[in-house]
């Protein structure tokens, strides 16, 4: 490592701290208290001290709440967010509780494995995250998951078209596709422009595309190459006046920007949680309009495939899994709104803006995401001419202890304005050399 960076802005564990709090650990795990003795409480966010909204410090503060090194900066939430230390140990403690105290479990009481029962509590937090019912709401593993649900549900004939866009994650689409290829529907992709200018460009190449067939359109919130944000509620109006089912992956958009269901008026909303709201892997969810989760069959049928009751709950349950994630997930959500939800959403944009005006600067630098202002936030994807992508990631690790993932530099709550002028340093350097 040529240099890093230290800022007071990241709050962590010093080197000699980390030794020790490994060293309690080694002891504490070898004398493990009995399970009359644990308190789980500690670890609620109901519990815990946030800084002042009107504390100039707030962020510094709110950065000491993730147990990440102060001298090193995670720019990848778009692939996996950093969990705050009150999720971690939230799982980990009802991990411990299960281990230790499984002899108590009599069954009379709560299940200590999910998988079986509704978790209303839990959806209902996410329903009022998205602006939803809880009966809407079903908890999936990821949006991989949560999509495929929708695509091996829906009944669709043989010709009928599902219409999409070009710049799909493997993890949005692929469900799609192997309905095309079982059962002879036609998938189709919108070719979007790189990056897209306007919101009216892409509802416009949308319009083109619908035909008598289509059936299905489902496409991204926000596109995971390049975080270009789509006017998908334009889109789902489009749709609405044509009977077309709209499916929407939102695995980069909650956590990341405000999101309401009811305003985008689409019939399905997917995610994964383990990304901007800073769940643990593991953890995602579904959103079935009311009134059309009848027209889904169930894809894994467990003890309440036939529910239509609670929708939501036939779709979550689906055997046995670990409930100690979906007690991370409680405390990731807690978390999100003692924080803020607005106060976020504004930080993310914020700092992604303050990277993107410092890229459009640089010579050399080329941005691929939208500048639009009403399309970008937190994800800008950028490269310099000349330079293999994974070269500027492997330099910006060495330097700066800077994590991005290959030419995608994601902004959240635990990054800093001091980071991206040392992420804009290297950049320029790099792009410097690269011209002569």
């Amino acid at each position: 490592m040529t240099s890093s960076w230290r800022h007071s802005s990241c709050g962590g564990m010093t080197m000699a701290s980390r030794r020790d709090f490994l060293k309690a650990f080694s002891i504490s795990a070898l004398s493990l208290p009995a399970f009359d003795q644990w308190d789980f409480k500690k670890t609620k966010v109901a519990e815990m001290e946030f800084p002042a909204p009107d504390d100039p410090a707030f962020w510094r503060k709110v950065r000491r709440l993730f147990p990440m090194p102060e001298n090193e900066a995670f720019f990848n939430t778009g692939t996996l967010g950093a969990s705050p230390t009150v999720v971690v140990e939230t799982a980990v403690e009802h991990l411990r509780k299960v281990a230790s105290a499984i002899c108590e479990w009599d069954y009379k009481g709560d299940d200590w494995i999910s998988g079986y029962q509704a978790y209303r509590d839990i959806r209902e937090k996410v329903a009022r995250l998205i602006h939803a019912q809880t009966g809407e709401i079903a908890l999936t593993e990821n949006a991989t998951m949560a999509m495929n649900f929708v695509a091996n549900g829906l009944e669709l004939r043989a010709g009928d078209e599902v219409l999409t866009t070009d710049q799909e994650h493997s993890g949005g689409k692929s469900g799609w596709q192997l309905k095309q290829k079982r059962w002879g529907t036609v998938y189709k992709e919108v070719v979007l422009p790189k990056p897209a200018t306007t919101p009216g460009e892409v509802v416009a190449l949308f319009q083109e595309a619908i035909t008598p067939r289509t059936k299905v359109i489902t496409l991204s919130h926000i596109l995971s190459p390049n975080g270009t944000i789509l006017p998908v509620k334009e889109i789902c109006a489009e749709a609405s006046r044509k009977g077309i089912f709209t499916v929407i992956d939102g695995a980069q958009a909650v956590g990341q920007i405000k999101l309401d269901v009811l305003d985008l008026d689409c019939d399905a909303y997917y995610g994964s949680l383990h990304k901007w709201l800073l769940a643990p892997p593991g953890t995602g969810f579904l959103y079935i309009k009311s009134g059309r989760a009848k027209d889904i069959w169930t894809t894994l049928a467990g003890g309440q495939w036939d529910n239509h009751e609670d929708e939501g709950f036939r779709f979550t349950q689906r055997g046995t899994g670990s409930l100690s994630l979906l007690m991370g997930l409680d405390a990731a959500l807690d978390f999100h709104q003692a924080v803020g939800p607005e106060r976020i959403y504004a930080r993310i944009k914020s700092l992604g803006d303050y990277l993107r005006e410092g890229l459009k600067g640089t010579e050399g630098v080329e941005i691929h995401t939208s500048t639009y202002p009403a399309m970008c936030a937190g994800i800008t994807s950028y490269n310099i001419a000349g330079l293999e992508p994974g070269k500027l990631m492997d330099e910006l690790w060495t330097r700066k202890r800077i994590r991005i993932r290959g030419v995608r530099q994601c902004t959240h709550i635990y990054n800093s304005p001091e980071e991206i002028d040392a992420t804009l340093e290297v950049v320029r350097e790099m792009a410097g050399s690269a011209r002569s």
